[in-house]
């Protein structure tokens, strides 16, 4: 779970920031001023950005359980429903979109891909994508540090999801500062914090839902997404109109603090890139060699090898420098897995060049990390956490046998070893019997939300359905599908749910093209021009032919 800086300079996956992709914010459209809009307790949209997205800011309780402390402005953008423009009665209402994170911005989802994910769902609907609380432009804002300068210095990410907890030697060091963050945040922000946990996120989806008009909530939540959806579907069952949950957490563990569960189908993820290296060749696949079983062992001796004596990462030819150690290179393999057919074919020529003694092509990769709004939302989210370095150590031994990224996923129980905020917050059980089934997908070889955990949260939601998809990557976003996108759009156009184990095998993915690429734009341009002609497909298709086939 972590918190990628894609926003900032670069693509990222998150780790369980569990996020299929850190949506960049729109570069080339117009800039708006969030200022402009006067929040209201009605939805008041305007044009922004572009001619085809309006924002609007909605004031909702900051305490819920004591309106008159005070409010908080959620920021939404949407790409809106012709139908509901003209006022026709066959327009049905929003479709709120979760990014994931904790921590992603909807405002940048919304931007990055708000309309082709509209077109998945039909053009009765407005895709409504927001900001939640503390997060991006909605308002109070979570800001632990006082600067940017300070911020740097205390470089969180190095002293948190970097971390090899179970083979580093400086981990009592690195506890002792997660413990300083730990109060800078009770001492800084602690009335903005304690207030920004998942459970008011989701009664600030049911406010939005009423200012639309309308009685219950209609969603599609990606990754952490997937634990705000079913948190919503706990607190208000009969709320629910449709409601989908893709690429799923361990919702119960959650709440623990407890990942564990994230990453046991990421070795499978790791072994779909050695099968796909081997099937495409050595033009195709830098690191190739003639069977599987050669390319994992060429990888341990290059673990071996970084662990023992880190590699110096820099040439002039790239922009970023710095050191490749164990977790650099384990943490940069993990983030590649969440978008096969984009990152297999750079990750190999990373491991290549490395192979060779030269770090500085796999250190332009994308890498987790997190940031305060992360730990911010996971540690106040969580049951309280007060181990020690060694409890800590010994949890990520615990472990260590259910994956080889298994220690990555034990730094986060470090990140919030420290955290002193705890409000008296909702934490399940995450169950219910909802007013409408759920549709639940989940990947066969998801990295970080692995297929289990989507049967698991199809066992305490009654009525779901578990739709599986057979493909390596982070949620169903991973590689656009026919067979996905037709039962996404059955369900909410006609709430229709697969049958019983179905599985959508249709994907063809290109893992090694001469077009692979790290660049973030580019990455994501890639996935939005395939759902792009597929939405193109289904406008045109007849819907009963279409639908033949589920």
């Amino acid at each position: 779970m972590s918190h990628l800086s894609f926003l900032r300079v670069t693509l990222s996956v998150g780790l369980l920031a569990f996020s299929l992709i850190h949506f960049p914010s729109a570069g080339a459209q117009t800039a708006f001023d969030w200022n402009s809009i006067t929040p209201s307790t009605s939805l008041n949209w305007v044009s922004c950005y572009s001619q085809l997205t309006q924002c609007a800011r909605l004031n909702v309780p900051l305490d819920y359980s004591n309106p008159s402390a005070g409010s908080a402005a959620i920021a939404l953008i949407r790409i809106p429903s012709p139908l509901g423009l003209s006022g026709s009665p066959a327009y049905r209402g929003p479709i709120l979109f979760n990014p994931g994170g904790p921590g992603e911005s909807g405002v940048n989802a919304g931007l990055a891909l708000g309309s082709a994910i509209q077109g998945v769902f039909g053009q009765a609907f407005d895709l409504v994508s927001f900001d939640p609380r503390g997060i991006g432009h909605s308002t109070p804002s979570i800001s632990i540090f006082t600067s940017d300068v300070e911020r740097a210095a205390f470089d969180l990410g190095a002293q948190s999801l970097n971390t090899e907890v179970t083979s580093s030697s400086t981990l009592p060091e690195r506890w002792a500062k997660i413990q300083v963050l730990g109060s800078l945040a009770r001492d800084r922000s602690a009335n903005v914090i304690s207030h920004m946990t998942t459970d008011n996120v989701a009664r600030d989806m049911l406010r939005i839902i009423e200012a639309h008009g309308r009685d219950k909530l209609q969603y599609w939540g990606i990754s952490y997404g997937s634990v705000l959806g079913a948190t919503f579907a706990a607190l208000f069952p009969d709320k629910v109109e449709r409601l989908i949950i893709d690429g799923v957490l361990d919702l119960q563990r959650y709440y623990s603090v407890d990942g564990r569960n994230h990453v046991v189908d990421a070795d499978k993820a790791l072994q779909a890139f050695f099968d796909a290296c081997v099937a495409a060749g050595s033009q195709a696949c830098a690191f190739h060699s003639p069977s599987a079983g050669a390319i994992k062992r060429r990888l341990d001796r290059i673990y071996e090898r970084v662990l023992r004596q880190p590699v110096p990462a820099y040439s002039p030819s790239f922009p970023k420098y710095g050191v490749v150690d164990f977790v650099t290179l384990k943490n940069t393999i993990l983030t590649a897995l969440y978008t096969p057919s984009a990152s297999f074919a750079p990750l190999a020529r990373g491991l290549k060049a490395l192979e060779d003694g030269d770090a500085s092509v796999l250190y332009q990769l994308p890498r987790l990390s997190s940031d305060e709004v992360f730990a911010s939302i996971m540690c106040s989210d969580g049951n309280a956490v007060t181990d020690s370095a060694a409890q800590v150590a010994k949890y990520a031994e615990t472990i260590s046998r259910l994956s080889t990224f298994s220690s990555l996923i034990s730094s986060i129980r470090l990140l919030c070893s420290g955290w002193k905020i705890h409000p008296n917050s909702f934490k399940g059980p995450l169950s219910g019997n909802t007013s409408f089934p759920l549709l639940i997908i989940g990947n066969t070889a998801d990295p970080v939300t692995s297929l289990s955990m989507a049967k698991k949260a199809s066992r305490a939601f009654p009525g779901s359905v578990v739709l599986t998809y057979d493909i390596p990557g982070h949620t169903s976003f991973a590689w656009t599908s026919l067979c996905v996108i037709g039962h996404v759009r059955a369900y909410f156009q006609n709430g229709a749910l697969p049958t019983k184990g179905a599985i959508c095998n249709d994907a063809v993915v290109p893992y090694f093209t001469s077009t692979s690429t790290t660049n973030a734009t580019g990455l994501v341009n890639e996935r939005r021009d395939s759902l792009d002609e597929i939405v193109e497909v289904l406008r045109r298709a007849d819907k009963r032919e279409l639908f033949n086939a589920f």
